[in-house]
């Protein structure tokens, strides 16, 4: 299944929904463009030790009335038409993702960072793209980008998915998370990334779709256009600085209190 699609499937539903709804009181997400100040790395936070994760997510409830909730189910029944068949989810479904574990190399994003979008997906972003090959096993990274999950909570999602999104996104090829052999390459010769200069702004299909009044299930549901730069460096090479940019959605983390990672699309670097 190509997450792409699927989640132009998704927000070009919403965008119907926001022209077929009479109401545009843009109740939530009403941000827009906006610069994120530059997260330190993840060598500059305290290190965290490991220890096991439970989860704790509890997602904003939403407020409607009798009327509001009619025409809120309506919606959501004609977003999930939109939605992949359930067969399209099997490869999804069938994943079985690492222990959410945060690590020295890779600790949890601090509460003070997860309690507002901007600040959680520059720090996100950050930590996700900042790594020595050398020192970080890649098993490390994905079991902390585990821990820092939101579940897929748009109408249509089976359960069995939900919480396997970001992974998948991760572990696909075209993602930001290099394949096992290139990290094995990339620690021998001695390469490191580091991202800066990120700078985010809502998905402008996701404003139009909220404009309807349309609320997503998790009211910290976001999707952010996420960009930056990354500097490589190798041993005999001269450093390289190249311009990226992802697509990040956000929700409530499975694991922690505020804000998580629920997928990332639209990798670009170069």
């Amino acid at each position: 299944m190509s997450t792409k699609r699927k989640w132009f499937a998704v927000v070009s539903a919403l965008i119907v929904v926001a022209c077929v709804v009479a109401v545009a009181n843009g109740a939530f997400s009403g941000h827009a463009a906006r610069t994120a100040s530059p997260s330190p790395s993840s060598a500059a936070r305290p290190a965290h030790l490991p220890h096991p994760l439970r989860p704790v997510s509890s997602p904003p409830s939403q407020s409607l009335s009798a009327t509001g909730a009619a025409r809120q189910q309506a919606e959501d029944a004609k977003i999930a038409a939109e939605a992949p068949p359930a067969g399209q989810w099997a490869a999804v479904e069938a994943l079985s993702p690492p222990t959410p574990n945060p690590s020295l190399q890779f600790p949890s994003i601090p509460a003070t960072e997860r309690q507002n979008p901007d600040s959680y997906a520059t720090a996100f972003v950050a930590e996700l793209l900042n790594i020595n090959f050398a020192s970080a096993p890649r098993s490390s990274l994905l079991s902390w980008a585990v821990s820092e999950t939101s579940p897929e909570t748009t109408p249509g999602t089976p359960a069995l998915a939900a919480s396997k999104f970001l992974y998948f996104n991760l572990i696909s090829p075209g993602g930001p998370t290099p394949s096992e052999a290139t990290w094995t390459s990339n620690a021998a010769e001695n390469v490191t990334w580091s991202a800066s200069g990120v700078t985010v702004s809502v998905a402008p299909a996701w404003s139009q779709a909220i404009a309807s009044g349309w609320q997503p299930p998790d009211l910290r549901m976001d999707f952010l256009d996420v960009t930056g730069n990354l500097t490589v460096t190798q041993t005999g090479r001269s450093l390289a600085v190249k311009p990226f940019s992802l697509q990040l959605g956000l929700g409530s983390a499975e694991y922690h209190h505020g804000y998580g990672a629920m997928s990332l699309n639209n990798w670009t670097v170069g």
